[in-house]
């Protein structure tokens, strides 16, 4: 497809060395660090922006196994020392041609909805994000989120993809009010949640309940009641903090496709329990037609109609190869146990005997089975996968326990059978065996931690 404007031009391959871009305003410059590879960037002169985020100026910003870009609204020079895969300049006639621009222009429209909520004393705008899978929902809730913050507002942002963690690991589903700064050189972009190390940028403390599948459809009794209770704490927030409440929510959703039944019965059930009055649509015209027929006669459980707003796909989405996705996931573990490259964490290794653990591991799916949870004996199977430390007693029912909210996650280092010791790698020291852990189908272990 062509790129309104001048297009894209490519820029020319430095290795290890020091160079500077020159910006125009509305242009973007978009880049892809290897896995292993870094890059230090700082805005030399004027503004830029990354997912939202504004870039402080001569402040070094180093990123590492990412896929991005750098835009900037009134120009800016930017002096870049590392290696990229592959980058290139995405240069615009006007903001008008820019797709960020829809961005901005959504953004103005949710901060009139929030003045008006805030007058009225009533909850600003629930916002859900929805698209077809890699069309950038995330990189719109995170540039959403950034403009509402720098307004001075306090939204709560949640993760509705299970694929995805936001402030968590994948395979979690997460909410957390933003009322300071994101991270743009955090892994998952989003920021960091409180560990046992000090940090640059002020931690966030999200609510986040263990799905443990890739996917949505993999369990959908599981991902309705776990939507269910984040919605619930999500409420409960709204409802005792005037700034939230006026703020809004901002959903990011699960991938939609045009022809997925079951995703679209699972996205109405997002908008039903967090009251959604406004729906944004990613990608195709059809997409946004379906979305308008399904709730153009619905109506929030305040009493609101749905809007339905379209906007297209930005030219510089890139899609995510398995291979990518995979290090990202790999990545977001890594740092969540030992920090980065500024902010290096210490984690404990415990060794522990089998019975002083309860560990519950979730069953395969069926519709006509309700149980998903079942005990299990510690086995050198869970050797390299996480486990989610659940706020819950090792006395609860399954039941309890699988619909508890998360304290933490550990790692499985390795586990001797004939000892029956298993070895455990912890953010924090102390006991494990008060509380269940729950071993889930996702992330697949792909990395040994310790070496």
């Amino acid at each position: 497809m062509s790129i309104p404007g001048l297009g894209q031009i490519p820029v020319q391959a430095a290795v290890s060395s020091t160079r500077t871009i020159s910006l125009r305003p509305a242009w973007e410059w978009r880049f892809q660090v290897p896995a292993g590879s870094s890059l230090v960037l700082k805005v030399l002169a004027g503004t830029a922006e990354k997912d939202g985020v504004e870039l402080a100026l001569r402040n070094a910003y180093t990123f590492s196994g990412v896929r991005s870009k750098i835009l900037t609204w009134h120009g800016c020079e930017l002096e870049i020392e590392g290696r990229c895969d592959n980058d290139s300049v995405a240069e615009y006639l006007n903001p008008i041609a820019n797709p960020a621009t829809s961005h901005i222009n959504l953004h103005a429209r949710l901060s009139d909805m929030r003045v008006d909520a805030t007058r009225q004393r009533r909850e600003g705008p629930r916002v859900l994000i929805a698209g077809p899978p890699n069309s950038g929902k995330t990189t719109l809730a995170k540039t959403l989120t950034s403009y509402a913050t720098r307004q001075g507002y306090q939204v709560i942002t949640v993760n509705a993809n299970p694929r995805d963690g936001m402030l968590s690991l994948p395979g979690t589903l997460s909410a957390s009010v933003f009322a300071t700064v994101m991270d743009p050189e955090a892994v998952d972009g989003w920021g960091s949640t409180p560990t046992s190390g000090p940090s640059t940028v002020p931690v966030k403390l999200p609510m986040v309940f263990n799905y443990g599948w890739e996917s949505a459809e993999e369990d959908e009794d599981l991902y309705r009641e776990l939507i269910g209770r984040l919605a619930g704490a999500v409420s409960g927030r709204l409802s005792e903090d005037e700034e939230v409440r006026g703020s809004g929510v901002i959903v990011d959703g699960i991938g939609v496709s045009e022809d997925g039944q079951i995703g679209m019965e699972l996205t109405a059930h997002v908008v039903d329990e967090f009251s959604i009055n406004t729906v944004v649509v990613i990608g195709p015209a059809s997409l946004h037609k379906q979305f308008v027929n399904r709730f153009a006669s619905e109506k929030t459980s305040l009493g609101e109609p749905i809007q339905v707003i379209s906007i297209d796909e930005s030219d510089g989405v890139v899609k995510r190869d398995e291979a990518f996705s995979q290090h990202s996931r790999e990545a977001v573990i890594k740092e969540y146990f030992f920090g980065d490259a500024k902010r290096t964490l210490s984690p404990q290794i415990q060794q522990v005997d089998f019975d002083n653990l309860v560990i519950y591991k979730l069953a395969d799916y069926s519709p006509d089975e309700k149980q998903s949870l079942v005990l299990e004996e510690p086995s050198s199977l869970m050797q390299h996968w996480t486990l989610a430390v659940m706020n819950a007693s090792v006395r609860d029912s399954p039941d309890v326990i699988r619909a508890a909210n998360v304290m933490g996650f550990v790692y499985v280092a390795d586990v001797d059978e004939d000892r029956r010791k298993i070895k455990i790698l912890a953010p924090v020291s102390g006991r494990l065996g008060d509380k269940p852990l729950v071993w889930g189908k996702w992330p697949e272990p792909y990395i040994n931690l310790l070496g």
